[in-house]
């Protein structure tokens, strides 16, 4: 847009997006043509930074203007004079021409009454790769700082994606300075419904992480190539309805319009990269865009509220501590949030650390996990409201799970011999009710806990009479990891129907 800049054609698109109920648009500054020498940031640039700024205000769309913008479409846009991008975290020369860029941009932007924030970058570690995060935080640090100096009354997006929510590790974090949490969602599942959750677990994370900012769906979409443009619509709906159920403050949807550009970069080698858009190339509308309108039109409904713990091991990386079960982390809770809005709860993430009496939802669920802080574990023995926790021996690490109170936390004497499988209950029976449960492929996975209960109260067992359910206290222990393994969450909220109170 910015080398083959045409003001009509861009008042046209703009006036599209607001006709399909867009109110905020992201715009992109590609980064080489803004600044084609370290030293130099190109004035005819400035120029029609100035007149699109216009546009906008005269459009009556909010901007969220994005700076840095090294990474796009799956193509990395490199200045000429950039011969190594993984230096840009740390090399002094580097870190001058990013705030003579950024600055120069900031004091032209910040008078245009559209403005609404500023993005510091778009998935630069896609750019730099990844670095430590004493390495990344010091540079988006400097950044920030300088943006707000120019500029305080804005808030200052990262641009990161926030993929730290899904588990991964790209050196940024919630710590690093930034003003919102700002998720990027392109997310898969086996199950329509575990997608949908997918999305809102990631922002409800991102919301238990935020410690009082504000969270924005920053980017999430479906290229048109070989999806229904009703099945997307229906998808992108129910998405839009769950993560601002889970607090997401505002939602952009990438992107605004399709492009004819085929024969250009990044589109001749990311061809579906041309059909992500709300608007068709002819700025008609797509069916999605009137689904994310009534989505946002309709009210967030006033539920009760259950808390899911998510692991601090899932979050972060310990010491000699592998990350190969992440995925099936990612399967138990997003099993877990699903099967609890089935039964009317609004579904609050609570982080370990976040664990207190007087703070915690009740119920909270703990679903199929294994790997916990050791406090954790006294302080979920400790909370006055219920608690639902559900059992994983283990994947590929054999030890069970890491606790070191387990006479006390399930009421009984373990009896799981050292170090190989158990064998997996076929059936949860409760009384005249009975359940059958899924198996799992990897015999440690479906090893279920063997108690010998003292104090635990048995309210159900398996087919051969082993304890399968026990109640100690306010917590209700599943000894066998029904999320880690469900295929979908309907046999997840079956049982949880049954072991909790409905809120409906």
């Amino acid at each position: 847009m910015w080398q083959d800049f045409r003001p009509k054609e861009i008042a046209r698109d703009l006036r599209g997006l607001g006709e399909a109920g867009v109110e905020w648009i992201r715009a992109f500054l590609l980064w080489p043509d803004f600044m084609p020498s370290r030293e130099t940031v190109d004035r005819a640039m400035i120029s029609r930074l100035r007149a699109f700024l216009d546009l906008v205000e005269d459009s009556g769309l909010r901007l969220q203007l994005v700076l840095l913008v090294g990474h796009m479409s799956g193509e990395n846009w490199t200045p000429p004079w950039l011969p190594d991008p993984s230096r840009l975290y740390e090399d002094p020369e580097l870190l001058w021409a990013q705030e003579l860029y950024v600055g120069t941009i900031v004091e032209v932007a910040r008078g245009a009454p559209c403005l609404d924030a500023y993005g510091l970058t778009n998935e630069i570690d896609r750019l730099a790769g990844p670095a430590p995060s004493d390495v990344v935080s010091p540079w988006a640090d400097r950044l920030y700082r300088l943006v707000k100096r120019l500029d305080p009354s804005r808030p200052v997006l990262l641009g990161d994606g926030a993929w730290y929510v899904l588990g991964e590790d790209s050196g940024f974090s919630p710590g690093t300075p930034q003003d919102v949490i700002a998720p990027h969602l392109y997310l898969s599942d086996e199950d329509p419904e575990r997608l949908v959750a997918g999305h809102a677990l990631a922002v409800a994370t991102a919301k238990a992480l935020a410690g009082g900012r504000e969270v924005w769906l920053e980017e999430f979409g479906a290229a048109h190539s070989v999806f229904g443009e009703e099945q997307i619509a229906e998808w992108a709906g129910r998405v839009v309805e769950e993560v601002r159920l889970a607090g997401a403050e505002r939602i952009c949807w990438w992107c605004g319009l399709d492009f004819t550009t085929a024969g250009e970069r990044p589109y001749v080698h990311h061809a579906f990269e041309l059909s992500f858009g709300l608007l068709r190339a002819d700025r008609s509308q797509r069916p999605v865009a009137h689904a994310l309108r009534r989505a946002m039109d309709r009210p967030v409904p006033d539920l009760p509220e259950a808390g899911l713990l998510v692991p601090s091991h899932f979050l972060r990386r310990y010491p000699f501590v592998a990350a190969d079960d992440r995925d099936l982390t990612t399967r138990t809770l997003r099993n877990a949030y699903a099967a609890l809005r089935r039964l009317g709860y609004r579904v609050r993430v609570v982080l370990e650390e976040q664990v207190a009496a007087d703070t915690t939802p009740s119920p909270l669920v703990v679903p199929s996990t294994r790997k916990l802080l050791a406090p954790t574990w006294g302080a979920l023995e400790g909370l006055p409201g219920e608690v639902l926790y559900s059992y994983l021996h283990g994947g590929s690490f054999f030890q069970g799970a890491w606790i070191s109170g387990a006479r006390s936390f399930f009421g009984g004497e373990p009896r799981n011999r050292y170090a190989v499988p158990e064998p997996p209950p076929a059936r949860l029976v409760a009384g005249e009710e009975a359940w059958d449960l899924p198996a799992a492929e990897d015999p440690f996975v479906g090893t279920p806990l063997l108690i010998d209960p003292r104090e635990a109260e048995v309210l159900g067992t398996d087919e051969s009479g082993r304890p399968l359910w026990l109640r100690v206290g306010r917590r209700n222990l599943l000894l066998y990891p029904l999320e880690a393994v469900a295929p979908t969450p309907e046999a997840v909220a079956a049982v949880y129907r049954r072991m909790l109170r409905p809120a409906t």
